[in-house]
């Protein structure tokens, strides 16, 4: 008989759990389920790590309400959620809160045998083959593999190889990371037809119900696949086997609030347990996952050829702006025009939301900024006015009474799909951004329109170019290919070289020849050039010069923290504060710099002011030392938000 629970509960705090008492009547209850509890003078949930009869020297209060009548977190979930707080300084309450999705178990479902549907398989060819069995084959410990291959070069069909291997050779259990569930739904029905009744999908955009039921399939073993986005990387596997990240390069796979972890760092960390397998595959891998598997640390597998052997990398011009008005210029006009004829289909990418992106006005000569962000408003349809930062809301006509006369400058999506309407008025377009996709079901719907031929013209922002395989697709067009570059982000050229290449591989993959325009304002910026000659291995060599002479990963690792308050100086003097004591803290010889603290590119969001301060170091594991000691030596300010976060993926 126990009367005391230990309890992680979702705040931060530097505590891994509170002590309550059993509720009356209660003798015992099992680690791993959810309570409500209080703290402070609010109900919270809570999970419960072990029992015991230690009775505090204060007074304790009672829980609740019990939730579950039997675990939802796992033993390797709560060690994994300790190894999180240690790693990313959070709590062990926000680290187990982020494997849990909301809900109560209410179907049992019953285990399926395994019935692999061979039939559905295709057959590998030589790059393919070689690659699958040098993953196969290569040693206990070396477990983590880079799959690299020019875009349409067949790399799920290797994962559905690998996938079918395990699932035969073992009774572990498999874990397939995507970027975007929405977009590669075609993915996800073939793998289940091949795999019937062991799929289970997680991701954001499942019903509550929904969501908690594939989790509790997987958490009692009836389902041995899981494919989802992010947060899937915490699922309740066991004997995870294999872990795929498809498009690991991917911003996605970060997390963007506490505890700030990356799904590749959690991904080696429960592969290791098992000495499994991961595999990462990508056209534009991440320049530190690149780095890391040209020096031999990890193993790398090449696929140089599109998999379809009568297809073809497709042909790439690109076209100076010559005219502001001009949306699609003539040149790409033409093009489009050839492809209707054709009965063939055209994805043009402009990676920018709404219908113009800036308003002018007239009496005060500038761009009106949010009133809440260091950010333009920008014009969306209907008359909305809104910011892309916070969300601020206003209609155009309010905008109008208070500001005068105002005009609409450059172009967004909003404005593209209108345009194109315009111009081929007998052509069926369809837009794809975030926008236009709040009800998930229509991205579903707008791909299968595209797959069976329905739609002429699919436009939108970086959302096309995320894992798109449509035969009849021959011409991509990219708008605007600059924007991206200016963005004070040492990881701008990155992200922009990323973005055209993979877009620029969703033509021509199939026995039709594909083509890419590129418009550009300034076409000779060498980002540009080299995705224009579809060159990895070229952009890789001219980037690492740079992150190189400057110390930025994979030459470091690095740390920031992010200073917000409401009160400008308060933001500031709480940064000036930290750096003075991580100055006193950092021995000489430690080899970490410190950089700020500076405004944030984005200096105000939401009205909280930001300010931020950089470390690089060679080894994180001295940094993280560092920061915990400040962490518990700084007084917290509660009109000052600090937030930690390890290897950012921007800095903006």
């Amino acid at each position: 008989m126990f009367s005391y629970a230990e309890v992680a509960v979702n705040v931060s705090w530097n505590d891994r759990s509170l002590t309550y008492l059993f509720p009356d009547g209660i003798t015992s209850i099992t680690p791993g389920i959810r309570v409500v509890v209080e703290v402070g003078n609010e109900e919270v949930e809570g999970i419960v790590l072990s029992s015991h009869n230690n009775e505090p020297n204060y007074k304790v209060k009672k829980i609740i309400k019990i939730i579950d009548s039997s675990p939802v977190i796992t033993t390797e979930q709560i060690e994994l959620g300790d190894w999180m707080s240690e790693s990313y300084l959070s709590s062990l309450g926000e680290s187990l809160f982020k494997m849990l999705p909301k809900g109560r178990r209410k179907i049992q479902t019953s285990r399926s045998d395994l019935a692999i549907q061979y039939e559905n398989l295709k057959q590998l060819n030589e790059e393919q083959k070689l690659a699958l069995d040098e993953i196969i084959h290569s040693k206990p410990d070396e477990m983590v593999h880079l799959l690299f291959g020019i875009t349409g070069s067949g790399k799920t069909e290797v994962y559905i190889h690998l996938m079918k291997h395990y699932l035969e050779n073992s009774k572990g259990s498999i874990l397939f990371l995507v970027p975007e569930i929405s977009l590669t739904f075609p993915t996800v029905q073939r793998i289940e037809r091949i795999f019937p009744g062991e799929i289970a999908v997680l991701h954001s955009h499942l019903k509550i119900k929904e969501k908690f039921q594939n989790y509790t399939d997987v958490l009692e073993g009836k389902k041995r696949i899981v494919i989802g986005t992010r947060s899937a990387v915490f699922a309740p596997l066991k004997n995870i086997d294999l872990i795929i990240i498809d498009e690991e390069h991917d911003g996605s796979y970060k997390e963007n609030s506490n505890p700030r972890y990356h799904a590749r760092q959690i991904a080696l960390q429960r592969i290791k347990a098992r000495s499994g397998k991961l595999v990462m595959g990508s056209a534009t891998p991440s320049l530190e996952i690149y780095y890391q598997a040209k020096g031999g640390r990890i193993g790398f597998h090449k696929l140089t050829k599109r998999a379809n052997p009568n297809a073809t990398l497709a042909k790439i011009e690109i076209g100076k702006m010559k005219d502001d008005h001009q949306l699609v210029s003539g040149d790409l006009q033409f093009r489009i025009q050839d492809r209707l004829k054709k009965k063939e289909q055209t994805l043009i990418l402009l990676n920018r939301r709404g219908y113009s992106p800036l308003i002018h006005s007239k009496s005060k000569n500038e761009f009106l900024p949010c009133p809440k962000c260091t950010s333009s408003l920008c014009y969306h349809n209907q008359g909305l006015v809104m910011c892309h930062l916070c969300g601020y809301k206003v209609s155009f006509k309010q905008l109008q009474a208070t500001e005068g006369e105002i005009e609409l400058v450059g172009a967004g999506t909003q404005k593209l799909e209108e345009t194109l309407v315009s111009i081929f008025p007998q052509a069926k377009v369809e837009r794809l951004d975030q926008d236009s996709t709040r009800n998930k079901d229509i991205v579903k719907e707008v791909l299968e329109r595209l797959e069976s031929k329905e739609l002429d013209i699919l436009t939108g922002t970086q959302m096309v170019a995320k894992g798109l395989d449509f035969p009849n697709v021959t011409l991509v067009g990219i708008l605007n290919a600059n924007h991206g570059l200016g963005v004070p982000d040492f990881r701008s050229a990155e992200r922009t070289f990323s973005l055209l290449a993979q877009v620029a591989g969703r033509a021509g993959r199939g026995d039709i020849p594909g083509e890419v325009f590129i418009q550009a304002t300034d076409p000779s910026h060498p980002v540009i050039q080299m995705a224009l000659r579809q060159n990895y291995e070229e952009f890789y060599e001219w980037e690492i010069a740079f992150r190189h002479s400057l110390r930025y990963p994979p030459f470091s690792r690095l740390a920031r923290l992010v200073f917000r308050s409401k009160d400008e100086d308060r933001s500031a003097k709480l940064a000036i504060h930290y750096k003075e004591v991580l100055v006193h803290l950092i021995e000489e010889g430690d080899g970490i710099d410190i950089l700020g603290p500076s405004p944030c590119p984005f200096y105000k969001i939401d009205n909280n002011f930001r300010h931020h301060i950089l470390i690089k170091s060679s080894t994180i594991q001295k940094v993280r030392e560092v920061l915990k000691v400040l962490k518990g030596q700084v007084k917290q300010d509660t009109r000052c938000y600090v937030e930690y976060d390890f290897d950012p993926v921007d800095l903006v």
